[in-house]
């Protein structure tokens, strides 16, 4: 068999609409919709001759070992319905494996949803499962933990922390908290290595980019590619506060890299070698951070339908 004649049955395989769909449910996600599939997204995938199963996550965790599951029960499809916490534990779950992903964005950001064209409307992104197609992304990790879209330290892992302990989500209350922790914000100090590059100094933030936005349409790696091998890298200093306004501009113009206080890299692995910052997100979510810390590229990548 010819390699053109085999790549082109790999791709009528991987395009193939799936017969076996699992929908892993995270009804605290957002504006917390996601029962709303059940109602919406299962009728539809069933309608078009799908055999559907779902189950609502009940804890920190649960959707990875739903997704591994259903992975091994042979679905050709498992979905996250949530958020991009949701997202990325499913993820964890189906690393490794042929068993592709879908997404039914229903949480805050929503930013592998965004970055892949996928609709928040439920019905559009539905039909996404049946219709769309599977494209091969790359999956970091900071030390142990993995990520699909950013991860990082300084004011947006902040941010992030305290998103965690809100009493309500949405975009609204991610402003509101945004506009609260920079009015006394410091920045943080910051050594690494990227790609043997040595970097020294104060910053605002700094993070580490597979995707291009952090969700929202906030782009802060507009040269990133989720399928390159690469990292991007995006320093951020310290600026003066009467320059915000611009920054938050420059986040949803996709022209942050061209501030004169944002320097831009791509490499295949950073070193963090030593900071004053005590946590870091990852897609969003918050955790503990252990320095020194590695920033690369996992051994594993994962098929995400779009």
């Amino acid at each position: 068999m010819s390699l053109s004649l085999s790549g082109r049955i790999l791709k009528e395989m991987i395009n193939q609409q799936p017969g076996k769909i699992f929908l892993i449910i995270n009804n605290y996600a957002g504006h917390q919709e996601g029962a709303k599939a059940v109602e919406i997204v299962v009728p539809l995938l069933q309608k078009n001759g799908c055999r559907v199963e779902y189950a609502f996550t009940q804890y920190a965790g649960h959707a990875t070992e739903l997704a591994s599951k259903a992975s091994s029960e042979g679905f050709d499809l498992v979905v996250a319905v949530g958020g991009d916490g949701t997202v990325n534990e499913t993820a964890q779950g189906l690393m490794g494996t042929n068993t592709s992903m879908g997404i039914i964005p229903v949480g805050s950001g929503n930013g592998l949803a965004r970055e892949l064209g996928i609709s928040i409307n439920m019905h559009r992104s539905g039909l996404t499962l049946i219709k769309g197609t599977d494209l091969q992304i790359d999956v970091c990790r900071i030390n142990s933990q993995r990520f699909l879209c950013t991860s990082g330290i300084g004011f947006d892992a902040q941010v992030a922390d305290q998103m965690s302990r809100a009493s309500s989500r949405g975009f609204l209350r991610y402003i509101q908290l945004v506009i609260k922790e920079s009015i006394l914000y410091k920045p943080l100090n910051v050594r690494m290595m990227i790609d043997g590059k040595a970097i020294d100094q104060p910053a605002f933030l700094v993070t580490f980019a597979n995707a291009s936005q952090f969700g929202n349409n906030a782009f802060i790696a507009p040269a990133a590619s989720l399928s390159d091998g690469l990292i991007d890298v995006v320093v951020v200093r310290p600026f003066h506060k009467i320059w915000l306004p611009v920054f938050a501009l420059a986040l949803f113009t996709k022209t942050i890299n061209k501030l004169p206080f944002v320097d831009c890299y791509k490499a295949r692995q950073i070193e963090l070698e030593w900071t004053d910052a005590s946590i870091f997100h990852f897609d969003g979510e918050p955790g503990k951070l252990t320095v020194p810390a590695t920033i690369t590229l996992d051994e594993h990548k994962i098929l995400v339908r779009r």
